[in-house]
């Protein structure tokens, strides 16, 4: 019994001494690493916060020298989308005390620039 003992201890010892060099090796320096750290790359973030609206219905009732083209112009607002709103399908005739019901506005847009990067040196 005492053989088998000192059996395991000799193959322990055989593996301990293989995996040695194998472990010391997966630290070493491949000679490529030029002693810093490579740069850090960093991204700017924003956030956007969109303010909710309530949208109410607008009328306009038509005076003296309106036109479809003026209404729209003043409201800021499509002159097709103005027609298919109201179910007018001649742009020249509006009657003067008409009830139209005007669309909302045209949105205006703002673009965000481009999120930028910069490197950083340690």
């Amino acid at each position: 019994m005492l053989r088998l003992v000192n059996g395991a201890r000799m193959a322990a010892l055989a593996m301990l001494t293989t995996a040695m060099p194998l472990a010391a090796v997966a630290c070493g320096d491949d000679g490529i690493a030029g002693g810093t750290l490579p740069p850090m790359i960093t991204t700017t973030t924003s956030t956007t916060v969109l303010a909710t609206t309530t949208t109410t219905v607008t009328f306009y009732r038509v005076q003296s020298g309106d036109t479809l083209s003026k209404i729209a112009v003043r409201f800021n607002v499509d002159q097709v989308e103005l027609m298919a709103v109201n179910g007018i399908t001649d742009p020249d005739h509006v009657e003067l005390g008409q009830e139209l019901k005007i669309p909302p506005p045209k949105q205006v847009v703002d673009t965000l620039p481009p999120a930028t990067s910069s490197t950083a040196a340690p």
